[in-house]
């Protein structure tokens, strides 16, 4: 892919109700961008919050989608981007300090570079079990090939656009979007951790959450389509605002 010298890196955040969030996550993201200059793009589902506000205070490009579909959010979030590469991020996922060194050496500056790139999974606490959470994960995508979303997902902008862009489904859009990246290039697990949330797993309880979303990827993966998975996930169909992972 021919880029300029200095190519424009588009942030994708998919949000539903996270104003609490918002802002610190718009500036760390600002305050590690340091090689290469970025748009952060917010595409909000119909906040009953200030989320909205907050982010275009603090300088986001704003964007609305009809309904809480984290897929349709970062499909439509990247049609409005300028930039050469997307990052896809939950706003409840930190980035490595050193994401756009990462994003330098796998993606810029390789002759061959991967079709994308994700990073290893932590959670932002050290609590037991969730290092062992991290690793299961890790090992699990060792095995699927698909990277989850809380490890983020970074690629080129022609990369998404020749694998046709997220699928318009309301669960399991990463086992759906994935193989079609693979048939482009491999898929880089770069060492570096995005730091996520343990919040959806302390809601619930962590190996309850866990053990439900390895059921899911199983019957995925079994036929089950993804409409049925996100009625039984406990959500409307339309309006899923997170994702198995």
């Amino acid at each position: 892919m021919s880029v300029g010298p200095t190519p424009l890196v588009s942030i994708i955040l998919p949000v539903h109700n996270e104003a609490a969030r918002i802002v610190g996550a718009i500036e760390r993201l600002r305050a590690t961008a340091n090689l290469f200059p970025i748009e952060i793009i917010v595409v909000d589902a119909g906040s009953q919050d200030d989320t909205g506000a907050r982010a275009e205070a603090v300088g986001a490009r704003l964007f609305s989608a009809p309904v809480a579909c984290r897929s349709r959010q970062m499909h439509l979030g990247a049609q409005q981007a300028r930039g050469d590469f997307f990052v896809f991020l939950h706003v409840d996922t930190r980035l490595p300090d050193t994401w756009q060194s990462c994003l330098h050496r796998s993606l810029v500056s390789p002759p061959n570079p991967p079709a994308a790139v994700a990073f290893r999974l932590a959670f932002d606490s050290d609590r037991p079990p969730y290092p062992a959470l991290a690793l299961l994960a890790h090992l699990r995508g060792r095995l699927t090939g698909v990277p989850q979303g809380d490890q983020a997902l970074v690629l080129s902008r022609a990369t998404y656009e020749a694998a046709g862009g997220f699928p318009n489904v309301p669960l399991m859009e990463e086992y759906l979007f994935i193989p079609k990246l693979r048939r482009i290039g491999r898929i880089e697990i770069l060492p570096e951790r995005a730091v996520t949330s343990t919040r959806r797993y302390e809601r619930n309880g962590p190996l309850r959450t866990a053990l439900r979303n390895a059921l899911f990827v199983g019957l995925f993966y079994l036929g089950v389509p993804p409409r049925w998975l996100a009625r039984g996930y406990g959500k409307e169909s339309a309006a899923i605002p997170t994702a198995v992972g």
